[in-house]
């Protein structure tokens, strides 16, 4: 992942529930979610909602990318390389 990978200002950069690291993505998701104070990584979401991490990835991107709030900053990460868990995410799915 690049050196200077944005992240939202002010928000959580771990989960709050087992401490994983959080990109911006997962911090857009978050948002959201309406989860400002207490943010989750996907597995963890997952685990709340009865879904798979990557059901709820797919569900939540368009959301995302249909508000203008949320798309500015998903917008950041401009490529697969600022994913800064390519073995434990889905990039694939995620920048398609």
């Amino acid at each position: 992942m690049p050196e200077d990978a944005p992240l939202v200002e002010g928000a959580p950069t771990v989960c709050s529930a087992c401490g994983a690291a959080l990109c911006l993505r997962k911090q857009v998701i978050n948002l959201a979610l309406g989860n400002d104070e207490k943010m989750f990584c996907l597995g963890c979401l997952a685990k709340q909602t009865g879904q798979s991490a990557q059901s709820v990835l797919r569900e939540i991107k368009p959301y995302a990318q249909s508000r203008e709030c949320f798309y500015k900053e998903w917008l950041r990460y401009v490529d697969v390389q600022y994913c800064p868990d390519r073995l434990g995410c889905f990039p694939g799915e995620c920048f398609s």
